[in-house]
């Protein structure tokens, strides 16, 4: 008997889990069901069953070890996230497990854990309206059940394949174009009778009759590029093939393309009666179904995302997808337009950053707590190194160290109270001056240390320094602090105030000190974005790859000077400078 939904694969140890963020796609290309057991880090490992023919996401946490029976032993295999897999017979061993070598190198930081992984529960949800025009002859209720018992099969499929819920929003009619020569010219005129909204669909059936030799395909759509769905209700002429045909173009229209998997909706053929055979499957290819589960992550972040709004990290993966499926499946369209724009995107800037705004809530009490215990990190480092005498770090160096123990001591407590933890106590543990204790908007710091903790942590601490200036270092991780616990606009707001109270100091107000504080700030919202700073700073922190360019930035105003060439902080000559400095950030790849 024929198999037509795509079953799930059954989880046989540890009850229901929570979806993970990273994804693993795995197909069974085999005639018979395996099974294998996936053990992460840290984690019980989970048993699982896959039927032959089909396909289906691994949801995990970071990279991932399968086992499986082969030659009468277990096999064990290590898993790269966002790769695809694919069980295949083999004549010695009875079974072997293959990898997808997509074109291009991964990401190196899909080869770690993922901080602060986005849930997939619950799914992602696509609204999606199903129309006839008026040329339609079955009655309301007819076409209506047929329609309904149709979209949900498909519907089914797409869930179990991507975590993308496409729900059912209601049927409707529109007036069509009896005078259309194609199914395009039928689907301009359903755009224009139609409106959708941003992150919805809408699929018309037409009954109009088009010469099948001037236009063959049963339907047609704009890919990512369109909210609508045109398709021909009377071909192709079996309802399990008109199934599939949905299958097609739902799946295009959420950013799958052609494939030459014979048994996938994509390929290039349909109603070629393969979906009437025994033992077909009603299916995506692995490579699509991989890339429909990053655009459901794009969905999750926005609604109408296209090519052009992609996240860079999804941007570099998206393109090793469609890479590998038109080397597979040459002259795709759909396929050839999303690589033009992502490829052209991602040659812009090669190393892409997370782009992460909806980081789970932070619990401030954790925060603290965790920040307590990162300030206390960097001063028993503080006190090594000045145990140390004559060989002690100085200056940029010891700033390294002291980032380099902050992240360590972060990372020990992975959350969403990770970061910000980790910027509050460096801002609070490299500053001498008390200032954000000292400002009302931030004073809540003081409990993050006893005073004498504090007059412990000073007395020790050393020259730390971000390109030889210990101002810059002071400033920088004030910035990163302030940039946490304040909008960007009231951080930004703090550091001009610093800035006017420094005027009245004897070094004056210094430019390149309100630029490191701004930077500081641009920091924090970067890390916010993409945690896996925080394992780059271990490797690495040097000004010259946080830091903006500082040239032509003054150092020494006096409050008489600065009112010379500036006036005041609402004169249009100061709006520039700040505009100036936030433009020399943004030069800095991290902050782009």
């Amino acid at each position: 008997m024929r198999t037509r939904l795509l079953v799930t694969m059954v989880l046989l140890l540890g009850g229901a889990l929570p979806a993970r963020a990273a994804v693993v796609v795995i197909a069974n290309y085999t005639a018979d069901p395996v099974d294998f057991t996936v053990a992460e880090a840290g984690a019980k490992p989970r048993k699982h069953t896959l039927p032959a023919n089909h396909v289906t996401p691994v949801y995990v946490t970071g990279p991932v070890d399968i086992t499986f029976r082969a030659s009468g032993r277990d096999t064990m295999l290590r898993l790269d996230m966002y790769n695809v897999y694919m069980f295949l017979p083999d004549e010695a061993a009875g079974l072997r497990l293959d990898g997808a070598e997509l074109p291009e190198k991964a990401l190196e930081r899909d080869t770690r854990a993922e901080l602060n992984p986005i849930p997939r529960d619950p799914p992602v949800k696509v609204p999606v309206t199903l129309y006839v025009d008026d040329s339609d002859p079955r009655a309301e209720q007819l076409w209506q059940k047929e329609l309904r018992a149709r979209f949900d099969e498909v519907a089914d499929v797409i869930e179990k394949t991507s975590g993308i819920r496409l729900e059912f929003a209601g049927f409707s009619t529109w007036k069509s174009d009896p005078d259309a020569k194609n199914l395009t010219e039928l689907l301009t005129g359903f755009e224009d009778a139609v409106k959708a909204k941003p992150g919805t669909l809408v699929v018309g059936y037409s009954s109009r009759k088009i010469d099948e030799k001037l236009d063959p395909a049963f339907g047609v759509s704009r890919g990512l590029a369109g909210r609508h769905i045109l398709l021909r209700e009377w071909r192709p002429k079996n309802e399990p093939e008109r199934v599939e045909v949905l299958l097609h173009y739902l799946a295009e229209a959420l950013g799958a393309v052609g494939s030459p998997d014979t048994g996938s909706a994509m390929r290039g053929k349909l109603a070629d009666g393969y979906i009437l055979r025994a033992g077909s499957v009603l299916r995506l290819d692995p490579l699509n179904a991989l890339a429909l589960n990053l655009w459901a992550d794009e969905r999750r972040r926005e609604p109408g995302v296209t090519v052009e709004t992609l996240s860079p990290v999804n941007r570099q993966r998206l393109t090793r997808i469609y890479k590998a499926l038109l080397k597979a499946a040459p002259g795709d369209t759909l396929g050839v337009t999303y690589l033009d724009g992502l490829d052209r995107d991602f040659a812009k800037d090669p190393n892409p950053m997370l782009k992460n705004p909806d980081r789970p809530p932070v619990a401030l009490g954790k925060r603290d707590e965790l920040a307590r215990k990162i300030v206390q990190a960097i001063a028993q480092r503080a006190k090594r190194n000045a145990e140390l005498g004559a060989q002690s770090l100085t200056g940029d160096e010891l700033t390294q160290a002291y980032v380099r123990v902050a992240a360590e001591a972060a990372l020990k407590q992975q959350g969403p109270e990770m970061v910000p933890a980790f910027l509050i106590a460096l801002g609070v543990a490299l500053d001498d001056t008390g200032a954000l204790a000292d400002d009302a908007i931030t004073a809540s710091v003081k409990d993050l240390e006893t005073e004498s903790e504090r007059k412990a942590r000073l007395a020790v601490l050393g020259n730390p320094t971000l390109a030889g200036r210990r101002d810059l270092c002071r400033r920088f991780f004030l910035g990163c602090a302030t940039g946490e616990l304040l909008s960007p606009a009231a951080a930004e707001h703090a550091a001009v105030g610093r800035a006017q109270f420094d005027l009245h100091k004897p070094s004056g107000l210094c430019f390149p000190a309100v630029a490191a504080e701004f930077t500081g700030i641009a920091f924090a919202r970067a890390a916010f974005n993409d945690p896996e700073i925080l394992n780059d700073v271990i490797t690495k922190f040097s000004a010259s790859d946080y830091l903006p360019p500082l040239t032509g930035l003054r150092n020494g105003f006096s409050v008489e000077k600065f009112e010379e060439v500036y006036g005041d902080t609402g004169d249009a000559r100061f709006v520039e400078l700040l505009a100036d400095i936030r433009k020399r950030i943004k030069t800095v790849r991290v902050y782009r």
